[in-house]
């Protein structure tokens, strides 16, 4: 997002005028009913998914939705052929990587949280997780930009809360900052279309009629303004609200403690975030906190809202629990099989199982803009939807095995008996070590074996 100064008359106009609000500055400003194709899928699919959507909110998502499809018809003008001629995500377009990973919900969970994919103390799951960089263009990892976290859990088993979406996964969505900088779904409609213009300020500030969005405009900088060494060393946050069994959270994912990850990649390569996480998988592994935030009670409510998406729950009053790890083990991931398999991959807050409810506008909207979204994307490139189920890529160089992709290694069998330099066997014989003369601690040159 591209940010310039503005002139005092703008500032004053819009102190003079005053902001409408959300609601009424859609209905006045943007009587937009979308294409009328889409606005009629769209009242049947909230017919048929039994949703609690009021009409201007119909009409915003409808509007939303039709933003979306144009903003990734002309982010792909952009993109390709550069950077492949398929099209892409209208947010997150850029993949740094899409990794396997375990996602094991901790032993000692509180009872509290039981619910959903964390109903099982100590169960572990296979998982994808997506690393994105936030832009609708593809562009070099060193410009500021929002940096997404997308965590696919495989396997869950419950009662699926949008059928529509398929059954058996669980989502996670999460960016590397802990608010958005639209507050509801009015916001995000009049936002995005203005962005399917490629005109990125004109939401935020504009004349006439006369807007003035600051704490907007701080978010939007906070968030496009973000550079990272590494997407393994960042936390990430859902931004948005969810209802886990009786509790209302938001949840983030944070580095273990004590885990360090180096940043010596070059950085004036374009993909030099990819390079990295393929540098530190190499041979480590990584490891994130899963964390929910319960929302406080008593007078602490009122500053954690549930449709406004600009406001952070601040931690003092409502502090982070941790209830699940991911551990991500040494791999390899840069192949073209699985950099396709990533750019087919799609995500939905909405998918999800058992007691688990994405809360406010926002994700109401997501889970109709997303799914539409996802299926223009993938008709577009004539490619299938399917959800993964475990950790094999068809088409991969690797047969498909519980191990696909990843770097184990292990020495031959049996292992090379080595002894101190001044060890003597109690029969007066020689000792016979198979390491060398070097003494005690010589590592053996054993050929290994990659999985």
């Amino acid at each position: 997002m591209n940010w310039i100064s503005t002139s005092g008359r703008a500032v004053a106009l819009a102190c003079v005028f005053g902001a409408l609000t959300t609601k009424q500055a859609w209905s006045v400003q943007s009587p937009y009913s979308g294409e009328p194709e889409i606005a009629k899928a769209l009242d049947e699919s909230i017919e048929k998914l039994g949703m609690d959507v009021s009409a201007d909110e119909r009409e915003a998502i409808a509007s939303a939705i039709v933003s979306a499809r144009e903003i990734s018809r002309i982010a792909h003008q952009h993109n390709g052929p550069e950077y492949g001629d398929h099209y892409r995500r209208d947010a997150h377009a850029k993949a740094t990587g899409c990794l396997r990973a375990e996602f094991e919900v901790n032993g000692d969970i509180p009872a509290q949280f039981q619910h959903s994919v964390f109903a099982q103390p100590g169960q572990t799951y296979k998982a994808w997780i997506r690393f994105s960089n936030g832009d609708m263009l593809v562009q070099p990892d060193s410009k500021g930009d929002a940096r997404g976290m997308a965590v696919k859990v495989m396997g869950a088993e419950g009662s699926v809360i949008a059928p529509e979406l398929g059954d058996g996964n669980q989502d996670f969505i999460m960016t590397n900052t802990p608010a958005f900088f639209n507050r509801n779904i009015f916001d995000y409609a009049e936002n995005m279309q203005h962005l399917a213009k490629l005109d990125r300020r004109g939401w935020f500030i504009n004349l006439w009629p006369p807007r003035l969005h600051l704490q907007e405009m701080l978010r939007a900088y906070q968030t496009v303004s973000s550079q990272i060494d590494n997407p393994l060393a960042e936390q990430y946050f859902s931004m948005l609200p969810y209802q886990l069994g009786e509790t209302t959270v938001k949840f983030s994912s944070r580095p273990c403690a004590g885990v360090h990850y180096s940043a010596d990649a070059d950085k004036t390569a374009d993909d030099f975030l990819t390079r990295q996480m393929a540098t530190t998988l190499e041979s480590g592994s990584a490891c994130f906190e899963f964390m929910v935030q319960p929302r406080a009670t008593g007078d602490a409510v009122a500053d954690m809202p549930l449709d406004d998406a600009t406001v952070i729950w601040e931690e003092s009053a409502a502090p982070f629990v941790p209830i699940a790890r991911i551990h991500i083990p040494p791999q390899t991931f840069t192949g073209e099989a699985q950099q396709q398999f990533c750019e087919n991959l799609s995500m939905n807050p909405w998918r999800a199982v058992g007691k688990w409810e994405p809360l406010g506008s926002l994700n109401r909207a997501r889970r109709l803009v997303y799914h539409a979204v996802s299926e223009f994307r993938h008709q577009r490139n004539e490619a299938p939807q399917q959800e993964p189920v475990d950790w094999c890529i068809a088409g991969s160089d690797q047969p498909c095995t519980p191990r696909q992709g990843l770097n184990i290694t292990k020495p031959t069998w049996p292992l090379a008996r080595c002894f101190d330099h001044l060890y003597q066997p109690s029969d007066g014989s020689a000792a016979s070590s198979q390491c060398g003369t070097g003494g005690y601690g010589e590592v053996a040159q054993e050929a290994a074996t990659t999985y």
